[in-house]
């Protein structure tokens, strides 16, 4: 295996042991910053295992081979790299969703907590600073989204779900045969996301953070002022 390849495999092994560790040992979140860590690090981790142990259960013992050529390893970075940008937009959405539930937020504090929680999100899962193109189409997701029914069932994180297999770089043969037990996989992942944020967020914590950072005109709550 050459060098480059053990460090892209490395790399996601590092970004596998943070998630982890993270399971282990549990931080509330009380911040927007906070939010988007886990929104981050979370997106990260569900893109990396689908992508990665879907890729790996196609190639067999061959999987680290592929890395080794040119081609097809600019081909699986591109995946991880949409992969992960559409797992981060629907976490956001989602967490988002739960942090404004019950009245906390108005539908277009949502929207803007989500811009900010969303580029925040894609640095701290280790991709860098997102595509302008990217931020711009989580902005128009976030003005459509009715907040009230994000938090039921699996809608919101239809796209990672389809994603996945949509970019993975397999034949179509495969994708075709595949699709419905590769969907499936990524929603069980989101399933415990889910349980997690569930059990670590504040919501009035990170509201009242949000408005500290926003400002009264983009951080109404169901049109009461902020505090």
């Amino acid at each position: 295996m050459t060098g480059n390849a053990v460090q892209r495999l490395a790399a996601g092994a590092s970004l596998l042991r943070a998630a982890l560790a993270d399971r282990l040992f549990p931080r509330r979140v009380v911040s927007v910053a906070g939010l988007a860590a886990f929104v981050g690090t979370r997106a990260a981790y569900v893109a990396q295992t689908a992508l990665y142990g879907y890729l790996k259960t196609r190639m067999g013992t061959r999987f680290p081979e592929y890395f080794e050529d040119p081609e097809f390893s600019a081909a699986i970075r591109d995946a991880a790299v949409r992969v992960f940008g559409s797992c981060a937009g629907d976490l956001t959405l989602y967490a988002v969703a739960l942090t404004g539930a019950d009245g906390r937020l108005d539908a277009a504090a949502c929207a803007a907590l989500a811009r900010r929680v969303f580029p925040e999100a894609v640095v701290a899962g280790g991709a860098g600073s997102p595509a302008t193109g990217l931020v711009a189409a989580l902005a128009v997701r976030a003005d459509g989204v009715l907040w009230a029914n994000a938090l039921h069932g699996m809608t919101i994180f239809a796209a990672s779900a389809e994603d996945v297999i949509r970019f993975a770089p397999v034949t179509d043969a495969f994708k075709a045969l595949d699709h419905d037990i590769v969907r499936n996989s990524v929603r069980f992942r989101w399933l415990n996301v889910r349980e997690q944020l569930g059990r670590r967020l504040d919501p009035a914590a990170v509201c009242a953070d949000w408005r500290s950072l926003a400002g009264p005109r983009n951080a109404l709550a169901s049109g009461r002022e902020a505090t």
